[in-house]
């Protein structure tokens, strides 16, 4: 496990990177693309364990911070979904660079996911696409964190604060226009994604789930929609809060990913 800063000075992202168990084993590199910041915590560990399994199995793995999160430069205000997809260019172009890879793999998670479904659309070229959870129509995401963020104002005696649109969910900055540019977000009416294959990993079938599934098919693309039952599922009211620790979906993950080793 490799601590680093990618890009250069004015826009540097936080990433870590997990070389191989068996170095000279293949050129499969594996971009990990991390939820939104309100869910950034509970996904941490899970996201650690994944590239370290992958790893194990023979991958380069890379997970990173985007604009404005975690230990990357710039404030939460600074990010945007089109800044995101830009770091989450930056981060294959640093990963393919490290494992020799011309193509990757991406693993994203909720809208991870759809964001790198449309940095597909835009700028890479993946072999393997797994949309984790994916955030298929913004407007239900956004919908979702304020409920959440609703559950918790209660919880915490702040229900006179919590009425109405806010500037902060669930403890961090959420502008008007962050807010107008994640609602205007809908897989099901964007272009399909640069991919040999993608595949959709959840928790249980809903009809958003299934409309991306026949949106991807109409596109010629091979497609696959898997039920993980042990995922965690975006439909708690503290979803936000409670960490990710089921193995099943890493696991059903790690196998999606297997046949992408190269000998």
């Amino acid at each position: 496990m490799k601590p680093m800063y990618l890009g250069d000075s004015a826009r540097q992202l936080y990433g870590v990177y997990h070389a191989p168990a068996a170095p000279g084993r293949g050129t499969s590199g594996v971009l990990l693309c991390y939820p939104g910041i309100q869910e950034y915590n509970a996904a941490h560990w899970a996201f650690r364990r994944l590239a370290a399994m992958l790893a194990r199995d023979g991958h380069h793995v890379l997970r990173f911070d985007y604009t404005g999160t975690g230990d990357s430069a710039g404030e939460v205000e600074q990010g945007s979904p089109a800044i995101w997809q830009q770091d989450i260019e930056q981060a294959a172009a640093e990963l393919r660079d490290i494992s020799g890879a011309r193509r990757l793999s991406i693993v994203g998670m909720r809208i991870g996911a759809t964001l790198a479904s449309l940095a597909c659309q835009k700028m890479l070229e993946a072999r393997r696409l797994l949309l984790w959870e994916p955030v298929v129509r913004g407007e239900t995401y956004v919908r979702e964190l304020e409920s959440w963020d609703k559950r918790r104002n209660l919880l915490l005696l702040h229900a006179v604060r919590s009425r109405g649109r806010r500037d902060e969910l669930l403890g961090h900055p959420f502008s008007t226009s962050l807010r107008q540019e994640l609602e205007s977000l809908d897989l099901c009416r964007e272009g399909a994604p640069r991919a040999e294959r993608v595949s959709i990993l959840v928790s249980e079938e809903r009809s958003d789930y299934q409309s991306l599934r026949a949106s991807l098919d109409r596109a010629g693309l091979t497609t696959s929609l898997r039920v993980v039952k042990e995922a965690a599922s975006s439909s708690g009211a503290d979803a936000a809060d409670k960490p990710m620790l089921s193995s099943a979906v890493l696991i059903a993950i790690s196998q999606e990913l297997r046949d992408e080793l190269v000998a």
